[in-house]
């Protein structure tokens, strides 16, 4: 475990400074959201299910999109990380895709777990506030996996943003431009 978040933080670290210094190239391209999703989902199934958490999805058959594949890969890693993290043993997790008007996807991960107090929701994406929790197995977070997340959805020019209540689980979302 150790391990594990150590290379999370050095990759969170990597990807966050060469976005500051100009070094990661944006390459936006035409892809297949759902097929990204179901190549990352089965990355998590080992840790997920020391935790006994299911991880389902709720997904069009296809959703083509014109994005960085790289960059939505490390959002949706990030945000499916923090959902085990923050669920409880048995919980549950869905990824899920709608289409909120023509012109716009909402890609949501949500969890049943601990939930988030509302006064330290503003602070989960401020590079200044630096906020981290630990999971419900004391499992450690280095802070700066939302704000990469929030970074990378701008860079597409879309949002980020978490409905939450405390002790009934969290639902991250972000927009995306629909392929044009």
């Amino acid at each position: 475990q150790s391990s594990g978040r150590a290379m999370d933080l050095l990759m969170n670290l990597m990807e966050w400074a060469r976005s500051q210094t100009g070094h990661m190239e944006f390459n936006p391209e035409f892809f297949e959201l759902v097929s990204l999703i179901d190549e990352i989902t089965p990355l998590f199934q080992e840790i997920a299910g020391q935790k006994s958490i299911a991880i389902n999805t709720a997904l069009p058959s296809k959703m083509p999109v014109f994005a960085d594949k790289s960059m939505i890969s490390t959002v949706l890693r990030n945000l499916i990380s923090n959902a085990i993290k923050f669920s409880y043993t048995g919980g549950k997790i869905v990824i899920s895709v709608d289409q909120s008007n023509q012109n716009e996807l909402v890609i949501s991960v949500s969890d049943n777990g601990v939930g988030i107090p509302k006064n330290t929701m503003d602070k989960l994406f401020k590079i200044d506030e630096n906020y981290s929790t630990k999971g419900t197995q004391n499992e450690m977070g280095t802070g700066l996996g939302l704000i990469l997340c929030k970074e990378f959805v701008e860079k597409h020019g879309g949002k980020i943003w978490v409905e939450s209540e405390a002790d009934r689980g969290s639902k991250f979302s972000f927009s995306l431009s629909v392929a044009p």
